[in-house]
């Protein structure tokens, strides 16, 4: 378990050597702001976020990006940010019609603006925005249209909980690195990330955001081995050389 442990710190390692701190998640709300660039990431601080209204435009981003990209995403919390609709309890006052035209880039706005309303009544509950009183992912996985991936971008970027975030990515990843065969559920591949890495936010957060980076660059759907700075790791890699 040490040598598949170190393996495992290794790889991490090796990925923050080659795209540096990622300075997720992202607050578009920050862009420009000292300590952030224009996108709003904070690479290398882990301060953030340090108020209610970033903790939950963090929330508002992990649902808006399912199933769309990034891009779209900040053009619906702009148009959120615009209306004045930055707190749980500004979004209860507001019709759902209307909320998904604020949202309309992200796409399935009518879906997601419920998803945002019912977020909206959570978190609105006194202290729920505050890391130590903060629902526990059984609550949050509770809510409509809150599944295990969202909830844990929830827990591990707004809250700060050392819970890894699985995603789409992972699995093509460490599936091509033979870590994975692809029958896993999701929590048997977070747990492996549990055991096998440091039980420390910053870690997760870091790893979640480089195999993002990682698979934008390189490990595609349809591979650029060329530079990959993990293909010595790689079974894929050495099975088509």
């Amino acid at each position: 378990m040490r040598s598949t442990s170190r393996a495992f710190l290794s790889l991490y390692l090796r990925l923050r050597e080659a795209y540096g701190p990622q300075g997720w998640w992202p607050l578009p709300s920050m862009a420009g702001a000292r300590g952030f660039d224009s996108g709003g990431y904070h690479r290398g601080s882990y301060r953030w976020p340090r108020s209610p209204e970033g903790r939950f435009e963090i929330i508002l981003g992990a649902i808006l990006t399912q199933n769309t990209a990034w891009t779209n995403v900040e053009k619906a919390l702009e148009r959120l940010r615009r209306a004045g609709l930055v707190l749980p309890d500004q979004f209860l006052q507001v019709p759902a019609r209307s909320l998904a035209r604020f949202i309309r880039s992200s796409g399935y706005f009518n879906q997601k603006a419920k998803k945002l309303k019912a977020a909206a009544r959570v978190f609105s509950q006194p202290g729920f925005l505050e890391p130590r009183s903060a629902p526990s992912r059984e609550d949050l996985l509770s809510l409509w249209g809150v599944g295990r991936e969202t909830a844990d971008s929830i827990l591990l970027y707004a809250f700060g909980r050392p819970v890894f975030v699985v995603d789409a990515y992972t699995r093509r990843i460490f599936g091509r690195l033979g870590v994975f065969d692809g029958t896993e559920s999701y929590d048997q591949v977070q747990q492996k990330f549990h055991d096998l890495l440091p039980a420390r936010p910053r870690i997760y957060n870091e790893m979640h955001a480089l195999i993002v980076e990682h698979a934008k660059q390189h490990c595609r759907a349809t591979p650029v081995c060329s530079g990959c700075p993990v293909s010595l790791s790689c079974r894929y890699f050495s099975a088509s050389s």
